[in-house]
C-alpha cells in the first residue's frame, strides 16, 4: 500500500484529494490508503497511548468508534453510535493492531505471541535485493527480538544456536519459499512477563555472500521487523468501507468522516490533540476523495511556487467562483470570493510554516491540492 507521512494529529474535513497516513511512531491516527473515496475499504489505526486526553485509553480493554459521515459539507450527517452498528451490520469495534507484515514474510498462526509455536516463511522472490536468495542451496536466519520497545535484543547469529539448541536454518519448500518452525521465547531465551512485539531478522545463504532483507517505502533494503501479538498493545484498528458502513447513497458527495473513540462507554475518550490549543481535544477529521455527482477528482488548476514564501499563484481558473485555503486541522484561513481572471495571487506571508490545502470551487465541482509554506 502507498503511504504518505504527515506529522499532524487531525485532518482536513473538506479536502477532496484524499486521506493521509501519519508517521506510525509519533501520531495518533493512521489511515490506509491515503487516496480513498468513501467507496474504498480503509483501515484506521489508533495509537491509544497518544490520544487526547493523554493516555485516556491507554489501559482500555476494548476500543469503540463513535463516528459520522460528512455529506455535502455537513459534518455528522450520518451517525453510527459506538454501541450501535453500521448500515452493513458491522460493529464499530476496533481490534488490537500489532503492525504490518512484510510482503516477503508469512507467519502461521496469525497474531501469534512469542510464546506460541510459529512457522515463519520467507518468499525469496520478494526479498531485497530482488531475488537475492532465489536459487540458494540453503537459507539461514540472523535474528533477534524487540523487547519493551528495544530492537534487536537476544540476538541469535545465523551460524549459532538458539537458547533451546535449535539451529536457525530454514527448510526449502520447493517453490522459492523457505520456512522455520520454532517458539520464539524458547529460541531467544525470553523471560516471562516481557513485552515482545517483533522479530527482527535478516536472512543469508549460510554466509554474507547473499542477503535477503525487506523493502522500505523508497525501495531500499532494510531489516525485517515481523509483528507479534502481545498483551499490552496500545494500537487498535478497524477496517471498513465507509459507504457501506454509513449507508451513503450512490452519487452522494461524501467529503469525509469525523470520529472519536471510547472504551465501550464514555468513561474514557480518545480524541485528537488540537495543535492550535495545547491541552485541548478535538474530533478526528478524515477526508475522502470526492467522486459524487458533478465532481471531478482531477485537479485542473496549477499553483506555484511550492513550497511558497510570500505569494502563491494559482492559474487556469476559468469558471472558478471561489478559492479557500485551509490549514491541516480544517480551519479556513483565507478565502477569495470573487474571481474575475484565470490567474489569482494569494498573499501567504502571514501564514505560519506548514502544510496547507487549496480548494477551488467551479460551478459545482470541487478540486483540492496541497502546498507547503516555508
Amino acid at each position: 500500500m502507498k503511504k504518505f507521512t504527515l506529522r499532524i494529529t487531525t485532518l482536513l474535513m473538506f479536502l477532496t484529494m484524499g486521506t493521509f497516513v501519519m508517521a506510525q511512531n509519533d501520531t495518533v491516527l493512521t489511515i490506509i490508503p491515503e487516496d480513498a473515496t468513501a467507496w474504498d475499504e480503509i483501515t484506521l489505526i489508533l495509537d491509544a497511548n497518544l490520544s487526547c486526553p493523554d493516555s485516556a485509553l491507554f489501559e482500555a480493554d476494548s476500543v469503540m468508534m463513535h463516528s459520522g459521515a460528512t455529506i455535502d459539507g455537513i459534518a455528522w450527517a450520518i451517525v453510527v453510535e459506538f454501541d450501535g452498528e453500521g448500515a452493513n451490520g458491522q460493529k464499530p469495534k476496533l481490534e488490537p493492531y500489532y503492525g504490518k507484515m512484510p510482503a516477503a514474510i508469512t507467519i502461521t498462526p496469525e497474531n501469534a505471541t512469542a510464546w506460541d509455536e510459529i512457522t515463519l516463511t520467507l518468499n525469496t522472490k520478494l526479498s531485497c535485493p530482488d531475488s537475492a536468495l532465489f536459487g540458494a542451496d540453503s537459507v539461514m536466519m540472523h535474528s533477534g527480538v524487540t523487547i519493551d520497545g528495544a530492537v534487536w535484543q537476544n540476538v541469535v547469529a545465523f551460524d549459532a544456536l538458539g537458547v533451546n539448541g535449535q539451529q536457525p536454518k530454514l527448510i526449502d519448500n520447493g517453490d522459492s519459499t523457505w520456512s522455520i518452525t520454532y517458539i520464539p521465547a524458547d529460541f531467544y531465551g525470553i523471560l516471562a512477563g516481557l513485552e515482545v512485539s517483533q522479530i527482527c531478522c535478516v536472512f543469508n545463504n549460510g554466509s554474507w555472500d547473499a542477503e535477503g532483507k525487506d523493502f522500505d517505502d523508497e525501495g531500499n533494503c532494510t531489516d525485517f521487523y515481523i509483528p507479534l501479538a502481545y498483551e499490552n498493545s496500545r494500537k487498535w484498528a478497524i477496517t471498513f468501507t465507509p459507504a457501506d458502513f454509513f449507508g451513503i447513497a450512490a452519487g452522494a458527495v461524501a467529503n469525509g468522516m469525523e470520529c472519536v473513540f471510547n472504551n465501550g462507554s464514555w468513561d474514557a475518550e480518545g480524541k485528537a490533540h488540537d495543535p492550535d490549543n495545547p491541552g485541548e481535544c478535538m474530533n478526528f477529521v478524515i477526508p475522502f476523495i470526492i467522486s459524487g455527482i458533478g465532481e471531478n477528482p482531477e485537479v485542473t488548476f496549477k499553483l506555484y511556487p511550492n513550497p511558497v514564501e510570500n505569494m502563491l499563484t494559482i492559474e487556469e481558473l476559468d469558471g472558478a467562483n471561489k478559492i479557500e485555503v485551509y490549514n491541516v486541522v480544517g480551519k479556513l484561513v483565507k478565502t477569495v470570493d470573487k474571481i474575475s481572471t484565470p490567474v489569482v495571487t494569494i498573499n501567504t506571508a502571514d501564514l505560519t510554516s506548514g502544510i496547507y490545502f487549496v480548494t477551488v470551487h467551479n460551478n459545482g465541482s470541487v478540486q483540492s491540492t496541497k502546498f507547503i509554506k516555508n
